[in-house]
């Protein structure tokens, strides 16, 4: 398969949007190649099928659950981007991978100092300020970086598609005509998050359908691969109230005995991680809700008013923002705050590279273009705002990765 530009996959997933209604389902248990049928069409509030849900193909945050730092943990980095950890290439380049609305990627190569290699769709400027980029073709749903690869996954509320890139600049389809709700990597298996989602041994070259998980609510909103007991699978829905989904393979789903009503995942992949053996989702609405025995069973506790940014797992805290304030905890029950510096900063997307560095990017209501601002910090308390030469405004940034990539012309080791 040969790369494509953004702006060509977009082209793309449009058309499918007007032939989605003529496509019909697929049987459980059929092997897809890359590019398959395509479902109806529904915005995610309703408690139907998103797009593509008939036929079945998204942090931000950063996405799903990482692992312990310096371990064969899940995530592949410390901020937990919902990959598996495999040992870099040795003439490999660390790097960010952040994905935004309207197919949006821009990474970094340089430890968050500057962003390059900025591509999207071709509407104009401040296009998502003025319309709905949530419920599009390009709207981005999830990334995460495993086996010498970034995966994202595009669209919400209408059909998008999955692509990959060994590193972070040309990027290649890899499915198309679906839209999910994360996607996440762990023991050599890819998942395309959804109530009836698809899998992937092969880094996304063929897919399989892994049939209904029975969810009540229909649209997953988030998804995680966590390191406990040979690892899980996991997956949220909400829609007035959530629900849990726990995998050991990411085929066979099952749900917790109870979960308390306030517990479930966020609107984007990337507030489900793990750590020191516990799992944490941290939601936008201030709700911490942890686990200690791999999903099993769940505890919430309300910590703030909100979450305006992703959780992070630095591989020896869990650390979230909300405005002038950082939350942290070493074990997902007991939480401390700490003000940042400068107070003012507004965090939505963030990561934390393997060594130790975070970035992040406004990502609010009128916080786009010309207002996007990027950040870089050593602590997570102390934030530098970059200078605006060093990266391009452009559209809303939904979530980052961390991972290591090959080098390319803008990045060398």
């Amino acid at each position: 398969m040969g790369g494509i530009s953004a702006s060509s996959f977009m082209a793309v997933a449009s058309l499918l949007a007007l032939l989605v209604g003529c496509e019909g389902e697929v049987s459980s248990g059929t092997a897809f190649a890359a590019g398959g049928e395509g479902g109806t069409t529904h915005a995610d509030s309703s408690n139907e099928p998103d797009a593509g849900a008939g036929g079945m193909a998204g942090s931000g945050a950063s996405g799903g659950a990482g692992g312990d730092r310096g371990s064969e943990a899940t995530g592949g980095t410390p901020d937990g981007a919902g990959g598996q950890a495999s040992s870099p290439p040795a003439d490999s380049v660390p790097m960010f991978v952040a994905q935004g609305h309207l197919g949006r990627t821009i990474i970094s190569c340089d430890d968050g100092k500057t962003w390059v290699a900025d591509q999207s769709a071709s509407e104009a400027w401040g296009y998502c300020n003025d319309n709905d980029c949530d419920h599009d073709p390009g709207a981005g749903r999830g990334i995460t970086w495993a086996d010498g690869w970034f995966f994202a996954t595009f669209g919400w509320g209408r059909p998008g598609q999955v692509i990959r890139s060994r590193d972070g600049v040309s990027w290649e389809t890899v499915f198309e005509g679906r839209s999910f709700g994360g996607i996440v990597y762990g023991n050599g298996r890819l998942v395309a998050a959804h109530r009836t989602g698809l899998y992937s041994d092969d880094q996304g070259e063929s897919w399989q359908e892994f049939g209904d998980v029975e969810l009540t609510v229909w649209n997953v909103r988030d998804a995680a691969f966590i390191d406990h007991d040979g690892g899980r699978f996991i997956m949220t829905a909400h829609d007035g109230y959530s629900e849990i989904v726990v995998s050991r393979d990411g085929v066979s789903w099952t749900q917790p005995p109870s979960v308390p009503p306030n517990c479930g995942g966020g609107a984007y992949q990337g507030h489900i991680l793990y750590g020191q053996g516990t799992i944490v989702m941290a939601r936008e609405d201030g709700i911490v809700c942890y686990s200690k025995d791999g999903g099993e069973t769940w505890t919430s506790k309300s910590i703030a008013d909100a979450f305006r940014a992703n959780p992070v797992w630095t591989g020896s805290e869990f650390m979230v923002w909300n405005r002038g304030t950082l939350y942290r905890s070493a074990d997902g029950e007991t939480w401390t705050q700490t003000p940042i510096v400068p107070s003012d900063i507004d965090l939505g997307a963030t990561a934390v590279a393997e060594g130790g560095t975070f970035v992040g990017v406004t990502n609010h209501w009128q916080q786009h273009y010309d207002a996007q601002i990027f950040y870089r910090s050593e602590d997570g308390v102390h934030w530098e705002a970059l200078d605006a030469t060093a990266y391009t405004g452009g559209h809303p940034i939904k979530l980052i990765a961390f991972g290591y990539g090959q080098p390319s012309e803008l990045c060398s080791p």
